[in-house]
């Protein structure tokens, strides 16, 4: 019975170190996104009105700024509450996701311009060491596993290139180069 509660505490543990992670993925990349956006639109200028307007802000007002987005999308999570308490399980799942991703997009967006005046407040800098703490005790955890997925893709490559005959390895380089570019685009 105790090693069946440990593996439930452990699998518990395991998914919220993975929710955790694909949220700080779509922090990064959603960021990146939406600066991709804002210079195709031509909209760089604007960001940096909006940078000068935060910077003669109070850092309490920065972070009301900064939070907005997590109160905006409340209506949105209201409608899809709603549509789920209707029947529409997937519809109400797809309206909540979709304004929680856009607001971590935002928020992610926001933090960028807002960082320097945030981190003026000491329990904004606790709470952000903390969740660097997590991010890091996440990476850890999810670790053993992502090495093991990607042991198994790397056989199920060699199976497929042995099964269909392709050129000695070239899937496996090929992914591997992709993965390499994917690692270098993390750390740049």
């Amino acid at each position: 019975m105790e090693n069946w509660k440990q593996r439930v505490t452990d699998a518990f543990w395991f998914a919220l170190a993975v929710l955790f992670l694909i949220e700080t993925w779509l922090w990064d990349h959603f960021r990146d996104w939406l600066h991709d956006l804002g210079r195709a639109l031509g909209l760089e200028g604007y960001e940096q009105q909006f940078k000068d307007f935060v910077a003669t802000l109070t850092p309490l007002k920065t972070l009301a700024i900064f939070i907005t987005p997590a109160f905006a999308i409340v209506p949105a999570k209201l409608v899809g509450f709603e549509l789920i308490a209707h029947g529409h399980v997937f519809t109400g799942l797809f309206a909540i996701l979709l304004a929680k991703t856009l607001a971590l997009g935002v928020m992610s967006f926001l933090f960028d311009i807002c960082r320097d005046k945030l981190m003026q407040i000491d329990r904004f800098r606790q709470i952000y060491s903390l969740v660097l703490a997590i991010r890091a005790w996440a990476a850890r955890l999810v670790a053993p596993f992502k090495q093991r997925l990607r042991q198994t893709a790397d056989a199920i490559c060699g199976r497929i290139e042995a099964l269909i005959g392709v050129e000695a390895g070239s899937l496996t380089r090929r992914l591997a180069r992709m993965r390499e570019l994917a690692r270098q685009k993390r750390s740049a």
